[in-house]
C-alpha cells in the first residue's frame, strides 16, 4: 500500500522536522508540502506516532492516506512536473 501524507504547517522549522521525518520512513517528496511512498503498515503507524507528538498542541494539520495499488496507478498530474529534491518515484 502506499502513503500518501500532506500537511499545513506555517512554522518553518516544524513543517522541515515534518519533512525529515518523512524522509526517514522512507517517503519520498512529490510536493512542497506532500511525500508519497510504499511502506509497510508498523512503519506508518510509527509515521503517525511521529507526527502527533510534533504537532501536538498546534493548530497544524496532517493528512495520512493509504492508497492502493489499482488505485495510484489512476493518478493524474497536471501542468508542470514537480522537479523539487526527490521528485523520481518507482510506482
Amino acid at each position: 500500500m502506499f502513503t500518501l501524507v500532506i500537511y499545513d504547517i506555517t512554522e518553518d522549522e516544524l513543517r522541515a522536522k515534518i519533512a525529515q521525518v518523512c524522509k526517514k520512513h522512507g517517503l519520498t517528496r512529490v510536493q512542497k508540502s506532500a511525500f508519497l511512498g510504499r511502506i509497510p503498515s508498523g512503519l506508518r503507524k510509527e509515521l503517525i506516532a511521529s507526527f502527533r507528538r510534533l504537532i501536538e498542541g498546534t493548530e497544524n494539520n496532517i493528512q495520512v492516506y493509504v492508497i492502493c495499488r489499482a488505485d495510484i496507478s489512476l493518478k493524474i498530474e497536471l501542468g508542470k512536473p514537480y522537479k523539487g529534491e526527490e521528485s523520481e518515484m518507482l510506482i
